[in-house]
């Protein structure tokens, strides 16, 4: 009895046991293929950087390909004339930055700045005066004058700039003697005898750096594309900037549309050079400047820390800006009225000086027949 007993318990085990047996789940088939789904998104390829790797220091404009000596070479300031006997005038389109300045008798004068392309002949040369070392004090070079006054002079003394001219029967450590200078005839260039010296800018660029001057000193910021300049993009459309610094200084600018740049004129007058060629630019820099005069009542210079607005013209468009210069070897600092930095598009630069205080006349800045 016991062990069919104990047989049977056994039997009863092992069928309880089967019948507790999980079921197995076969996983379904995977096919691994090589091939990519078509439906799968590609990583987006990272935008091009806009900017190029190589420009011209003054203009912000492409200079791939340029010898590294003509990239590295001193920039070339010259004082030209700007009344109506010096117009018009002869390189003055190759110049990369230039500054319209206030001197005595409310008339204007030039400081052209070139750098990018050095024309053989630039002129008319005029005499320097006590603001250039303010004006120019960022850009490390010589200022090249048809001469200076003796109180010029001494405003040179003890700068490191140095002042080239040709005018002048004395010379001394910061007034030398250029060979960069030639003298016209009436039959040459048609102006009286002042309006008749012309410089070479290559000789220019020589001296220069024999007086120490290093490479050209970037002044401002650029935009990559020339699109998104501060004005372009924040600022108010503008067809016409009426610069009335007084009865003999009044330049007038245009928007030119078609061409992508401000037209040039003197009054009602286009300026163009002895060749023809229209005075353009890719920006138009306007500050505000108060002037202050020597006892022998000449413009001596203007301040260069200012909270005075002033106003940068790109593309058709003009924004407000403040802007700054620390002290006279200190740079020009442009920003939005938010304090953002202000880029200009890449090209040809004029900055007008407009006198804010210390002029014969009272000074008006007037767009599209709006006095600001």
């Amino acid at each position: 009895m016991k062990s069919r007993l104990g047989v049977a318990l056994v039997a009863l085990v092992l069928v309880a046991g089967l019948g507790c047996t999980p079921e197995i789940v076969e996983p379904p088939a995977v096919t691994v293929s090589d091939e990519p789904r078509e439906d799968r998104a590609v990583a987006p390829t990272p935008p091009e950087d806009p900017t190029p790797e190589v420009v011209w220091p003054l203009t912000g404009m492409i200079a791939e390909g340029v010898p590294g000596a003509d990239l590295g070479r001193p920039a070339v300031a010259v004082k030209i004339e700007n009344t109506a006997d010096g117009r018009p005038q002869k390189g003055l389109e190759y110049a990369d930055i230039v500054f319209d300045e206030y001197i005595n008798a409310g008339c204007l004068r030039l400081v052209a700045v070139f750098h990018s392309t050095l024309p053989e002949a630039v002129g008319p040369v005029r005499s320097a005066r006590n603001q250039d070392p303010n004006i120019m004090g960022s850009f490390d070079t010589p200022i090249f004058s048809s001469g200076a006054n003796r109180g010029v002079q001494e405003t040179f003394n003890g700068l490191e700039q140095v002042l080239f001219g040709n005018a002048l029967y004395t010379y001394n450590d910061y007034l030398r003697f250029s060979h960069g200078f030639t003298r016209k005839s009436w039959e040459e260039v048609n102006k009286p005898l002042e309006f008749r010296l012309w410089g070479n800018t290559q000789v220019f660029a020589e001296e220069a750096e024999e007086a120490g001057a290093g490479p050209a000193p970037q002044q401002f910021d650029y935009a990559y594309p020339a699109a998104l300049a501060t004005a372009a993009v924040e600022g108010e459309p503008v067809a016409t900037m009426d610069l009335e610094y007084s009865a003999c200084g009044h330049p007038h600018w245009d928007w030119n549309a078609e061409s992508g740049v401000w037209d040039r004129f003197e009054f009602s007058d286009r300026h163009v050079t002895m060749d023809g060629t229209p005075i353009q630019a890719a920006n138009v820099v306007i500050l505000r400047v108060d002037v202050a005069y020597t006892q022998r009542k000449i413009p001596e210079s203007f301040v260069v820390v200012s909270d005075a607005p002033g106003f940068v013209a790109t593309h058709g468009a003009v924004q407000p800006i403040l802007w700054t210069k620390s002290s006279r070897t200190g740079g020009y600092i442009l920003e939005t009225l938010d304090g953002d930095p202000v880029l200009l598009a890449p090209g040809q630069t004029w900055i007008e000086l407009v006198p804010l205080s210390g002029a014969w006349d009272k000074a008006t800045i007037t767009f599209d027949g709006e006095v600001q």
